[in-house]
């Protein structure tokens, strides 16, 4: 079989399959090292603060956003985004495997700052490699491929991770070298067998490194004069505030509020649910995340045969209603429904969203495009989080915990909603309906 050439017939082909496998390894690190363990870690074995822990995680997201914004115009004007993907998940690998081996705080930390600022810039040069390896009637079913992969790598990394991990006497670190090994292992078919497309001819190098702040500015103008891409950004930044807020409040919540265990496996009448040893609480996220490959396949499909923009627009509608959910399904058994809807949104809104933007921006500009959204996304990420934090603390000694949680989900809820307004408002002239 031929890796660098697509089948005549079908979408899916081996250079599709090689790209999308790409998610399963950036996922793994994501759900056992961002979402899992790396807060425990630090705080419980390590004996830092929670305020390091957040500025560290901070500090990485504004280094990140600022490489994607100098190096997206580049990549751009080289024409090449895979040496972008390989050198950035070369330094998360590297820096995730050392943090198994590391005793010191400070260490740890600047380990960190490193491996999350190489998945964090890697995967937005990947994201802009979707149109390498799609053409435009499959593209949201070939984006829902990746994050639909990506969710099977979160379970397989919570399954693994469950192997070397004793929370009963707060041990982490073994879990980051077999990540780093997960990482490479899944990460190696798109530099391997996945070629970029021809494109015309380039700048060199240093006529690239002379551009690229003029060529971004550039790029700020036609987003503020395009509408529809103005207001897509505008309603991301509000509509990711969900996803990267409930991605970092998810465990907290679930072992405070609804009172999931993290060390003891789920038992149905005195008898353990699963023939392997797997906590509840990394039962319950493996069961949204296999949900989440669901809702990456269903909106990809739904979104190719009817409209990305419209599809979009129906993912955020679940959000809300999966919100509104949170905020009454405080019992455990009651929010075992609503965990796999939380993951349904999850697949849903990566996949779309990347594919709409394919849509709305020009093929010589799709690493700068991927560049602002990540650095929406990086925006999301910082705001969603503080109106939780804000809103819980003001709250939280007034109304109680519980209470506080819940008043905390509606303001993100809020959030969303004027994101689904802003969408609105910015609808495409001309909806995009493939043909067949």
């Amino acid at each position: 079989m031929n890796w660098h050439e697509p089948r005549n017939k079908g979408w899916l082909n081996a250079r599709v399959i090689a790209w999308a496998t790409f998610d399963i390894g950036t996922t793994i690190f994501s759900m056992v090292v961002i979402s899992r363990y790396f807060a425990p870690w630090i705080v419980e074995q390590m004996h830092g603060s929670v305020f390091s822990l957040n500025a560290t995680m901070s500090v990485s997201m504004l280094v990140s956003a600022l490489l994607q914004v100098f190096l997206s115009p580049i990549s751009d004007e080289l024409g090449r985004r895979r040496i972008f993907v390989f050198t950035f998940t070369m330094f998360c690998i590297g820096a995730c495997a050392l943090m198994s081996s590391v005793s010191a705080l400070t260490a740890a930390l600047i380990l960190f700052l490193i491996a999350n600022i190489g998945y964090q810039s890697a995967f937005v040069f990947y994201s802009a490699m979707l149109g390498d390896v799609s053409d435009d009637r499959h593209r949201a079913r070939i984006s829902g491929l990746g994050i639909g992969l990506g969710y099977v790598g979160s379970i397989l990394g919570l399954l693994v991770s469950e192997q070397v991990v004793d929370p009963k006497y707060h041990f982490y670190s073994e879990v980051f070298s077999i990540t780093a090994a997960l990482v490479l292992l899944f990460t190696l078919p798109l530099f391997l067998f996945v070629q970029e497309k021809r494109s015309f001819v380039r700048l060199n190098l240093a006529q690239s490194l002379q551009n690229s702040v003029g060529s971004f500015i550039t790029t700020l103008r036609r987003i503020a004069r395009h509408k529809e891409m103005l207001f897509f950004f505008i309603g991301c930044l509000l509509a990711l505030d969900a996803v990267h807020t409930v991605t970092l409040n998810m465990s907290l919540y679930c072992k405070a509020v609804v009172g999931l265990d993290d060390v003891n496996p789920l038992k149905w009448k005195g008898h353990e649910v699963l023939p392997f040893p797997m906590s509840e609480m990394n039962l319950f996220l493996s069961v949204s995340a296999a949900f989440g490959i669901l809702g990456a396949f269903l909106f990809g499909h739904i979104a190719d045969k009817t409209s990305h923009y419209k599809t979009l627009l129906a993912v955020l509608i679940l959000w809300m209603g999966v919100l509104i959910m949170a905020m009454f399904s405080v019992q455990r058994k009651l929010f075992w429904f609503t965990g796999p809807l939380f993951g349904l949104g999850y697949g849903g809104i990566w996949t779309v969203s990347r594919a709409y933007l394919l849509d709305l921006c020009h093929p010589e500009e799709r690493g700068q495009m991927f560049a602002i959204y990540g650095l929406v996304s990086k925006g999301a990420a910082i705001l969603g989080p503080l109106v939780w934090g804000v809103v819980f603390t003001q709250f939280q000694p007034v109304v109680g915990e519980r209470k506080a949680y819940r008043l905390s989900i509606a303001a993100i809820l809020i959030l969303v909603s004027i994101g689904y307004w802003v969408l609105l408002q910015g609808s495409p002239r001309k909806a995009k309906t493939p043909s067949y």
